[in-house]
């Protein structure tokens, strides 16, 4: 398998500190927790990253605006050649940061996390004033024209509030609100029942995620489009023409092989969906070092060495053709490790004829 020498983009989680405690937070396993990298840390870090070419740089964390040193990074890198994008949960937008970030003439865009249209169902993920306190800061990112999405996870919570979260977005001029489905990860997984859809609802969001994408082409995306998307063209196939037995390769996770992250603590990880799933530090190690040749790396890329029908799950399959294995955080977070199944990704898990890892009803 041929790596890149380095990976296109990094994301750098740059603290741990988080001002918020939401119901499904990815990273509750060091939220708040010490130990972050250093300035010094973080530079060294970048310095190697211009160095080998890495392209674009995205700040997250944690809240990456809560580190006190998020200026004097942002500042540093502003020396290099990266694009700049930046995820936020939005409530610390002020005249200052948003100066600071829109100097650069660099920056791609920054994704602020969004709930709901209105205080009522933000706020029952993320914290009693958060929704006004992200009102606050949006009409600053207008007025210095910085170009923001919104980023929607789909919950019980806020099923049946989508289209205003678009009315939203278009009112307030954001270029995207990118709808991502609720994984099995983190803090969520102490909450299945009250935030996984069930199968019937699912079904329904499906139907209005449609309906939205065909009236707002340009504004509505994300994962979850991507995903049904994929799905729609299984159905539409005639599988009578299907070659039996050839199986696709497992090809759909661009982690380890075009982009990584670090965790504020220094960690290494495919992404940020696998936060606990670490390879190496750059305190110990130089970053593209671990990149190349740590025993993490390499036995995460094995993934993508494989056929579908080397899942149990996957053999005989009438569709394993048309698969290209889904997302491997969603099998490790479950406890089932990297090389599990992704029942999220399965076409007979979207028709209800099979049942994933999370018990919805069905």
């Amino acid at each position: 398998m041929k790596v890149y020498s380095a990976p296109q983009r990094v994301t750098l989680n740059i603290t741990n500190r988080c001002n918020l405690d939401c119901l499904y937070c990815a990273v509750s396993s060091t939220r708040n927790a010490p130990g972050d990298l250093s300035l010094e840390e973080w530079k060294r870090v970048i310095d190697e990253m211009a160095g080998i070419k890495v392209f674009n740089i995205k700040f997250s964390g944690g809240e990456p605006f809560l580190s006190p040193d998020f200026g004097a990074i942002l500042e540093y890198i502003f020396h290099f050649h990266f694009r700049i994008s930046i995820n936020t949960n939005g409530t610390l937008l002020d005249r200052n940061i948003i100066n600071l970030i829109s100097r650069s003439g660099r920056l791609d865009h920054i994704q602020v996390s969004l709930d709901g249209a209105d205080a009522l169902v933000h706020d029952s993920i993320r914290g009693k004033g958060t929704f006004d306190k992200i009102m606050e800061g949006v009409p600053l990112l207008q007025k210095w024209s910085v170009p923001f999405s919104f980023f929607v996870v789909v919950s019980k919570n806020n099923k049946d509030h989508l289209r205003k979260i678009v009315t939203l977005a278009k009112d307030t001029a954001a270029f995207q609100v990118s709808f991502s489905p609720l994984l099995p990860q983190g803090s969520a997984l102490g909450h299945l029942d009250g935030l996984f859809l069930s199968f019937e609802e699912r079904k329904s969001v499906e139907k209005r995620l449609r309906d939205l994408k065909r009236e707002f082409p340009n504004l509505v995306g994300g994962s979850y489009i991507q995903g049904i998307r994929m799905m729609d063209a299984i159905s539409g196939v005639d599988i009578s023409h299907i070659i039996s037995g050839r199986s696709n390769r497992i090809s759909s996770c661009a982690g380890s092989i075009k982009e990584c992250s670090i965790r504020p603590d220094g960690e290494v990880i495919p992404c940020d969906r696998l936060w606990d799933y670490t390879v190496g530090n750059v305190r110990e190690s130089g970053f593209q070092s671990i990149w190349l040749d740590s025993a993490g790396f390499r036995h995460f890329r094995q993934r993508y060495t494989r056929t579908m029908d080397s899942f149990d799950e996957c053999k005989g399959c009438q569709y394993i053709n048309m698969c290209k294995g889904g997302c491997p955080a969603i099998p490790f977070n479950m406890g089932k490790g990297i090389e599990g199944w992704d029942p999220e990704s399965c076409y007979k898990v979207f028709i209800g004829e099979k049942r994933g890892y999370i018990p919805v009803s069905y």
